[in-house]
């Protein structure tokens, strides 16, 4: 099943950029938000929840708890639902959840082996991930052009899609669906290498957007199944 991340999943979202570096303002994101909509169990554990916005906004339609290595001020609003741990020795039992939601926590673990070792532990049913998609292409090489999490100094781990995807296999997940998401938009920058500003360079931006015939994207989406 494909995930159309362009759809609008939910009128209540408030969706900021992906890239957004203040990981406690981030919003909903459309392709992780769709892809728990139609993969996870009722039970869910959000592993590395940062300020709980997928557990606050879920609570009312799964039994979702979330856990973090540090406490987040939003966590106030519903204190039960959270709590301090790590993803590499995490406090819940075997098969204890249907669902695990990991959402750009691999890069930054010492051991994401061992978080994948207690992710397929504590689930009983699917893994939901995503990590940022390393893959540059020759073009990109050549432009001098990376994604910005390669300079993020909290990432220590770096995958594509092929290798992400291994990890898994690896830990004793079957990969049931693997998908790019998050759609880099070059029309910006290339609005500004042309000079153009303000409306001009919006406009120009989304035709240049729509005339692109290869697509670029930050985050590798994987859903992984446990197979017991």
């Amino acid at each position: 099943m494909k995930i159309d991340t362009r759809r609008k999943v939910d009128s209540e979202l408030n969706v900021l950029h992906p890239s957004h570096p203040n990981y406690s303002l981030r919003g909903i994101n459309p392709g992780r938000f769709e892809a728990i909509l139609n993969y996870a169990g009722q039970e869910i554990l959000d592993v590395g929840c940062g300020s709980g916005v997928y557990v606050l906004h879920l609570s009312d339609r799964y039994n979702i708890r979330g856990v973090d290595y540090k406490r987040f001020d939003s966590w106030q609003a519903r204190p039960e639902l959270f709590s301090i741990g790590d993803a590499q020795v995490l406090a819940n039992g075997n098969n204890s959840v249907d669902t695990i939601l990991s959402f750009e926590a691999l890069e930054h673990l010492a051991n994401p082996r061992q978080a994948l070792s207690e992710y397929f532990r504590v689930c009983r049913k699917n893994l939901i991930l995503t990590v940022p998609n390393c893959t540059l292409t020759p073009g990109m090489k050549n432009s001098g052009i990376i994604y910005n999490h390669w300079i993020d100094r909290t990432h220590i781990n770096f995958w594509d899609m092929e290798s992400i995807a291994k990890l898994l296999c690896d830990a004793g997940f079957t990969v049931e669906h693997k998908q790019a998401i998050n759609e880099i938009n070059l029309g910006a920058v290339t609005m500004e290498a042309l000079g153009f500003s303000g409306v001009f360079a919006r406009i120009g931006s989304r035709i240049f957007r729509l005339c692109q015939s290869k697509k670029y994207f930050m985050t590798n989406l994987v859903i992984a199944r446990k197979i017991a």
